[in-house]
Parts: C-alpha cells; structure tokens; sequence
C-alpha cells in the first residue's frame, strides 16, 4: 500500500510541475504578444478560463497566442492541427484533450478555415468552443 501512496504522491507531483512548466511557457507567450509587459499570474489563470473575447484587444491577444502555438498559420485554421498542437501540450490531461477533441469535432465545420483578419479568426474559435460547452452542459471547460 506504501508502494502505491508514494506512486500517487509522484505522479501528483509531476502533474503539479507540468502544469506550472506550461503555465510559464503560457505566461511567457502572453509577455510575448503583450508587447513585453509584465503578465501578472492572475492574468495567466483569468486567460486559462474559457471565454469569448468581448473586444478586438481580447480577440487580437487570442489571435497571437493561437500564432505562437501554430494554431492559426497565415490566417488559416486547421481543427486537426489545433488537436496535434493540444495533444503535444496536454499530453498528460486526457480529460481536457479528449474534452478538446469533441470540441473541435463539433466546431471543425463551423469555423471557417481562412480569414484575413486573424483577430476575428479567434473569435470564432472561442465563440464556437463556448457554444460546445453550453450546447453539451458544461459550465466550463473540464
């Protein structure tokens, strides 16, 4: 039973370093298409919550994240490049990927795989992921 209590303890802990090994990564990323501003860790979790951009800065910061992640590329969204890059991120959360996963069967077709404007690109992707969640019960994301 010992065996099995330290086990847990180990996987929790590496679970623990993995999400603050992306948290950084994010924060930084953040930093990043901020301009270089300082991200405070309130800003990372409130941007960790499942939102919809309610303005062009929200959108345009969605936009340069999804860049920086090659989720958008030259104004093209491709759902099964969006679950490559998830699949590499949340490789050890299979609750949130298989979550992902759904969403982005569901969305695939609703979201247009080109725009011009990057911004608004993003707020498809947020808008049609907020309409899975309400659509399948979910308050938030899992």
């Amino acid at each position: 039973m010992a065996l099995n209590a330290k086990a847990v303890l180990l996987l929790g802990v590496c679970g623990l370093v993995y999400v603050s090994a992306y948290q950084e990564v994010l924060k930084a990323t953040l930093k990043d298409c901020k301009g270089g501003k300082e991200i405070t860790q309130e800003e990372v979790d409130e941007f960790m919550k499942p939102l919809i951009p309610k303005n062009e800065e929200e959108r345009c910061l969605m936009a340069c994240v999804f860049r920086a992640y090659n989720v958008i590329v030259d104004g093209h969204f491709d759902p099964k490049l969006a679950y490559g890059v998830a699949k590499n991120i949340l490789h050890e959360n299979p609750e949130k990927l298989k979550h992902i996963k759904e969403t982005l069967d569901y969305c695939g077709h609703e979201i247009p795989t080109k725009m011009d404007n990057e911004c608004d690109l993003a707020g498809e992707v947020m808008s049609c992921r907020n309409k899975y969640n309400i659509d399948h019960g979910y308050d938030q994301d899992p």
